[in-house]
């Protein structure tokens, strides 16, 4: 029973230090509804309803970038590399 209650301890503690390091790496443009010094105080004093509030409240969600633009995948996918290829091949 002893080994059991040391391996909660150790997720609890490791989950509000994972929250807790993610609270002050995140950038004040990221932190909602409270201020980060809150936020550190409920993750310190509330050690499992803490770090749970912080990850599904504390941080607001990133900015969608736009999508990357689509390059070919291979030479088979670049149009100018079966252009050229296809010329290389008719006239040796």
């Amino acid at each position: 029973m002893a080994r059991v209650n040391t391996l909660i301890f150790l997720v609890v503690v490791a989950f509000a230090v994972v929250a807790l390091i993610d609270c002050l790496s995140t950038g004040r443009d990221r932190v909602s509804s409270f201020p980060r010094r809150a936020w550190v105080v409920l993750i310190l004093l509330c050690p499992i309803f803490g770090p749970a509030a912080w990850f599904r409240a504390g941080r607001a969600p990133r900015a969608v970038s736009q999508a990357p633009v689509a390059r070919p995948f291979g030479p088979e996918d670049d149009p100018d590399f079966v252009r050229r290829l296809a010329e290389s091949l008719r006239n040796p």
